[in-house]
């Protein structure tokens, strides 16, 4: 099939921060390692922002695994925050809420996975190799997202 060229158009991705940590398991593993890494929460927060002249859109996502506990799991420690910037086609017919689904939905997304991709290769120098964290319900993180943002509105 022939692609058709969307309308959002990613014009770069930056990774603006990262940490990388391999903590040295105490006793030997007797599981697979990619079991324990699989079994990290991954924590992913994100905001969605339109520049002043209101042409550019950014998307600063984060992600953090096996960072949020009191005392580190062995493996991998992992928080990187890259930045998307996207604008639309200039011929675009697309409605206001059309774009702000392409941006929820499609440039999300694009981010998410260009930081599955440099924690994949990051991870691959380190001793128990590379690293992808699985695929992300994107639906559920908008949700998520929201209620965490009503949350915070609730008690200021």
């Amino acid at each position: 099939m022939i692609a058709i060229k969307s309308d959002l158009i990613l014009k770069r991705f930056v990774v603006v921060d990262s940490q990388f940590k391999f903590n040295v398991p105490a006793e030997s593993i007797t599981t697979n390692p990619i079991d324990v890494l699989n079994s990290y929460p991954v924590d992913i927060d994100f905001s969605i922002e339109q520049d002043a002249s209101k042409a550019m859109y950014r998307i600063v996502a984060t992600v953090k695994i096996n960072e949020k506990t009191e005392e580190y799991k062995p493996g991998y420690s992992i928080g990187v925050t890259g930045i998307g910037f996207f604008e639309f086609d200039k011929e675009t017919k697309l409605t206001e809420d059309q774009r702000i689904q392409m941006l929820q939905n499609s440039a999300l997304s694009i981010c998410i996975t260009n930081l599955r991709s440099y924690i994949s290769n990051q991870t691959s120098y380190f001793p128990w190799g590379s690293f992808s964290f699985h695929a992300v319900d994107i639906q559920d993180l908008l949700i998520s997202k929201e209620k965490s943002s009503e949350d915070k509105c609730k008690n200021f």
